[in-house]
């Protein structure tokens, strides 16, 4: 009917305008998706792949200007401590072994000690880029290890108590298997049962 076609086109252009409008809005709610915050210690841990019979890197602590550098390094021994003492079937490659590793291999140019793990102090990661990927691809390869646990940070809260911020990520894909914030017992920034009850918290949760 032609006295109903000026109707049909403005329908069919209300109709472009919302689908024009939601293919823009698309992107939009990916990118807020992508954003999302990363958990705090309240929120219970998701469970993490079983790693037994694997090789798994213990990167070290990666450094904050808020932590001193004894803490870091008390951390790490804690942690290569706690994970082979609660997971024995895992292999264990410590941030010390790794060191030695690299001082064999001084082309591969890889500082273990400032790796670029910022990403995950602002959102929730689902898959790592460069340079980040790329050191762990190469020192994967070289170390003979298929996934890498990152202490992204080990941070003194006004609580008086230590948290870690770690990550379990797939060398080859570069994929975020695992992360989880864990949180320490109460006690001084200086105190070493504190630093080591935050190895545990993480041990824990990473092997229930």
């Amino acid at each position: 009917m032609p006295a109903g076609l000026p109707g049909a086109r403005r329908c069919r252009g209300q109709a472009l305008r919302l689908l024009l409008g939601l293919v823009l809005l698309l992107p939009a709610t990916a990118c807020a998706h992508r954003r999302v915050a990363p958990p705090t210690a309240e929120a219970p841990a998701a469970r993490a792949p079983d790693l037994s019979g694997r090789v798994v890197m213990v990167l070290p602590a990666q450094p904050s200007s808020a932590t001193p550098q004894a803490v870091s390094a008390a951390f790490d021994a804690e942690a290569a401590y706690w994970l082979a003492e609660r997971a024995p079937a895992v292999h264990w490659t410590s941030a010390a072994e790794l060191d030695r590793v690299i001082a064999r291999a001084p082309g591969l140019g890889i500082d273990i000690h400032a790796l670029d793990a910022r990403g995950f102090a602002s959102m929730r990661l689902t898959r790592i880029g460069d340079p980040l990927f790329g050191d762990l691809r190469r020192l994967g390869a070289i170390a003979g290890a298929r996934f890498a646990l990152l202490p992204a940070s080990v941070t003194y809260t006004a609580a008086r108590y230590f948290e870690a911020a770690v990550a379990l990520i797939d060398t080859e894909s570069g994929y975020v298997l695992w992360f989880a914030v864990v949180a320490g017992e109460p006690g001084p920034i200086d105190s070493p049962a504190a630093v080591a009850t935050t190895a545990q918290a993480l041990a824990r949760a990473l092997v229930p």
